[in-house]
């Protein structure tokens, strides 16, 4: 889809890309976010992923549908995942439809991307604010693609960043990454890194936000006398992640968005940890003090909450 908006007359609107991004505030869905998990999800239905998948060649087509009474909302986000060898192509296509609750109308499709990317960004920030130390300077970030720069973007909205350390395996990638963000951050010094370790050395907040199968860093790279935090937006199956499995199951306090889809999807490891429903109860003087990572599968009440900040700022209320 192109150009900003395009909606027939008495119609449901289609909303892509460009004009999604540009009324998204992640500072704003973020405390949307927080607020509505403090409230709690009484009124919230969201069934567990639905997923088609084919192993050789891998493919997935996955359906994620969710309900809330609060804003009378149904979404379904709907995508596919099949990898390409070409950099240049798009390895998953998505969109969100929604549909008014109390009159049944579709009110709109809107673009998978724009969806995904602010609602990883304020996620990401809402926990990164309650367990990131509150002087936190110094981001390192694994992974130079979209979703790497979402995490630049939730950790500059909610703490004082002064460095980003950035690696990738693909240093061509780290290079024009760098180019590309440095005018839009002159006050921070982005600095390309040849190793994972050395991007999560002194880092205040670490975010992974890769394709890799198995563990990017040490143990012992994680290890800190004050508080660490590390939001893990890449792999996390019983079989895959970013980060070693101890660090999740020891002296870590672990957050899922959902406690049912993360044990379904990324395994038993997660069986102590905190979904978001509970983070807004602790104190984040507590929490600050602590190694914590933010270990993301994804849940559609998120992507339901993003769609409403969307129909809010785009007036769509009335549909």
């Amino acid at each position: 889809m192109h150009g900003a908006l395009n909606r027939p007359t008495a119609g449901p609107a289609c909303l892509d890309y460009v004009a999604l991004s540009a009324v998204g505030d992640i500072a704003e869905l973020a405390h949307n976010m927080r607020t509505a998990y403090a409230v709690g999800l009484e009124g919230v239905t969201v069934p567990l992923r639905s997923s088609i998948q084919r192993d050789e060649p891998f493919f997935a087509f996955d359906t994620m549908p969710a309900y809330s009474e609060t804003h009378q909302l149904f979404v379904a986000k709907l995508g596919t995942v099949i990898p390409q060898r070409n950099p240049e192509l798009k390895s998953v296509h998505a969109l969100v439809a929604a549909f008014s609750a109390s009159s049944g109308r579709l009110i709109g499709i809107f673009d998978g991307d724009a969806v995904t990317h602010l609602k990883c960004a304020a996620v990401a920030a809402f926990v990164t604010d309650l367990c990131a130390p509150r002087n936190a300077s110094v981001l390192g970030l694994i992974g130079s693609g979209v979703q790497a720069s979402s995490q630049l973007r939730a950790a500059t909205t909610v703490r004082p960043i002064e460095q980003v350390n950035i690696y990738s395996r693909n240093a061509k990638r780290v290079a024009a990454f760098v180019r590309e963000h440095q005018p839009r951050f002159p006050e921070i010094h982005l600095n390309a890194c040849s190793s994972a370790e050395e991007a999560a050395q002194d880092a205040d907040i670490i975010s992974t936000a890769t394709t890799a199968t198995v563990p990017l860093l040490a143990a012992s790279v994680l290890k800190r006398a004050g508080g660490l935090h590390i939001n893990c937006f890449g792999n996390h199956t019983p079989a895959s992640r970013e980060i070693p499995v101890e660090v999740l199951a020891h002296d870590s306090i672990v957050i899922v968005e959902d406690m049912q889809t993360a044990l379904k999807e990324a395994g038993e490891v997660h069986r102590s940890a905190y979904s978001l429903e509970r983070l807004s109860t602790l104190d984040p003087a507590q929490l600050q003090l602590q190694r914590t990572v933010f270990s993301s599968t994804g849940h559609a009440f998120l992507d339901l909450l993003a769609v409403d900040h969307f129909i809010r700022k785009l007036g769509l209320l009335g549909t």
